[in-house]
């Protein structure tokens, strides 16, 4: 069953807003990649899970603007 995060004191997110750890997926790292993700996530003020999706979701566009590069070079 899916898990919606509760965030107290806050309105209720719309539903394309929320996260839902239906299937979780597991980011493995090195130690040294570990340890500089969780200084970079500390130093935002943020937890390790939140830090990796937005580095994630940065990651994704830039492949996403690069994928359709070449999709409308071919």
């Amino acid at each position: 069953m899916a898990h919606i995060a509760r965030r107290p004191g806050r309105p209720e997110l719309p539903p394309e807003h929320r996260l839902v750890n239906d299937l979780p997926v597991a980011l493995r790292l090195p130690p040294a990649e570990h340890r500089r993700t969780k200084e970079h996530a500390d130093r935002e003020g943020r937890s390790l899970a939140n830090f990796a999706r937005r580095v994630y979701l940065m990651g994704l566009a830039q492949y996403e603007a690069e994928l359709a590069r070449t999709t409308t070079n071919a």
